[in-house]
């Protein structure tokens, strides 16, 4: 996957970030409503299927660097990243990339937040199993988890999520899913994490009006849940 091409600078271009824009906003206030970052001295992040253009850590951990100076803001971010990838993609002190094979799984290693921002469905949904493992590996690590994801609610708005996704990364070689979650699937993957929703927020259009196809509110949910 490339971190940089004709079609990213097209894509930005047409969509000018203002989806990371609106996602990076709307996960800071509810990590403000989470945790008093003024009584923190540090605070870690885990953004896991980070990607090649990690805009919404790189915002976040910018803005909330910046309100709350005497607090450390750190994220690690993790994807299926080629060692040059990793060094163009420039760790340094406040986020740090790693290859997934790099994340120890492991009950020791606490994070305050950790972020999984459209990757499920990448992922595969209908690997169930796979994608229980993760993510109940990651909740054991973290104190809240945030996914945002997709639900369909049939073939027209599955193929509008689709042509979404082709859009969004075909100049990064995604995989392009199948399917998305609907309410039920997702409700039901949750509870066989034995993990709590504590928020679903469901009614925030992550791209200009001109894209009306894509900007149906009812396609786009994130999920704010705590172990």
């Amino acid at each position: 996957m490339k971190l940089f091409s004709a079609n990213n600078y097209i894509r930005k271009l047409i969509f000018a970030d203002y989806r990371e824009e609106i996602l990076s906003k709307q996960i800071i206030n509810e990590m403000e409503s989470l945790e008093n970052f003024k009584n923190k001295k540090i605070i870690k992040i885990i953004d896991y299927g980070s990607g090649y253009n990690p805009i919404v850590i790189k915002k976040i951990i910018a803005k909330l660097s910046k309100k709350y100076k005497k607090t450390k803001f750190i994220a690690h971010c993790y994807d299926i990243y080629k060692n040059k990838e990793l060094k163009l993609l420039k760790s340094n002190k406040m986020i740090k990339f790693f290859h997934i094979n790099a994340l120890p799984f492991n009950k020791k290693k606490k994070y305050n937040f950790c972020l999984l921002l459209d990757v499920l469905h990448h992922i595969d949904i209908k690997n169930t199993n796979r994608i229980k493992k993760i993510t109940k590996n990651l909740k054991n690590m973290s104190k809240y988890i945030f996914i945002k994801d997709h639900f369909q609610h049939g073939l027209v708005s599955n193929f509008i999520l689709r042509l979404m996704d082709f859009v969004s990364n075909y100049s990064d070689n995604v995989k392009i899913p199948s399917i998305y979650f609907n309410k039920t699937t997702y409700e039901n993957f949750i509870s066989s994490l034995k993990i709590r929703e504590i928020k679903r927020i469901n009614d925030i259009s992550y791209y200009k009006w001109y894209w009306f196809f894509f900007n149906n509110k009812k396609l786009q949910f994130i999920s704010v849940l705590k172990k």
